[in-house]
């Protein structure tokens, strides 16, 4: 099972694209748990609209403004029980391999590291606001080294190699990521020097999995 932890805001323009690319992955076996940050938008309308339709959807609602790093740490802390956690952006879409292709190499990491926690991360295709092409790799249009950054902490500290909607880990990840310190900015970032300084393995896995939108400033 894979628990899926989305935070929304002001998101309603791109989000029906998101939720339809879950609901149509070629994975099955995972929960969908959606916390809103404050949205005066129609966000919550189309959330509850999916979520009506679609049991695997549930709703975390809350009076709370807490911005996008404290936001998934609440439904990290909220939605245990899973074999694997991924966190997802409101306005990307999914390719329909995303959970098979991350779970499958999660699952592989875990014959080799067994009780360890691990961070499986995927490389992004590069989109605009229409879902036009930028470029095919994120590492490349970023000059990111995975390779390089992913497991050596002191790196890490200075350069975040893995972007959290291409993210999953697995159980044991979760239980050393929690809580966060009330000074961490990016959850991401957090995540990956915390699982490493806990002894665990994160992995590129050099296919992208996402269509990874960018918007005009």
């Amino acid at each position: 099972m894979i628990h899926i932890l989305m935070s929304t805001y002001n998101g309603d323009r791109y989000l029906t694209e998101q939720l339809d690319s879950i609901i149509t992955q070629t994975y099955t076996d995972w929960r969908l748990f959606v916390r809103d940050d404050g949205s005066s938008d129609d966000t919550i309308q189309i959330l509850e609209s999916y979520a009506s339709k679609e049991p695997r959807i549930a709703l975390i609602q809350d009076e709370e403004n807490l911005g996008a790093c404290h936001s998934f740490e609440r439904l990290l802390a909220l939605s245990e029980g899973a074999d694997y956690y991924a966190f997802c952006d409101q306005d990307d879409v999914w390719k329909q391999n995303k959970l098979a292709l991350s779970v499958a190499a999660i699952q592989q990491e875990e014959t080799q590291h067994p009780d360890k926690p691990i961070i499986i991360h995927t490389d992004l295709q590069v989109v605009d606001e229409q879902l036009t092409e930028i470029a095919p790799s994120f590492w490349e249009y970023g000059g990111i080294h995975p390779e390089i950054l992913d497991n050596n902490v002191h790196y890490r500290a200075i350069c975040n190699s893995v972007t959290g909607c291409a993210m999953l880990m697995n159980n044991a990840a979760r239980k050393v990521v929690l809580p966060f310190p009330s000074t961490v900015f990016m959850h991401d970032a957090w995540i990956g020097i915390r699982v490493l300084d806990q002894g665990g393995v994160i992995v590129p896995t050099p296919t992208p999995t996402i269509l990874y939108r960018q918007h005009r400033a």
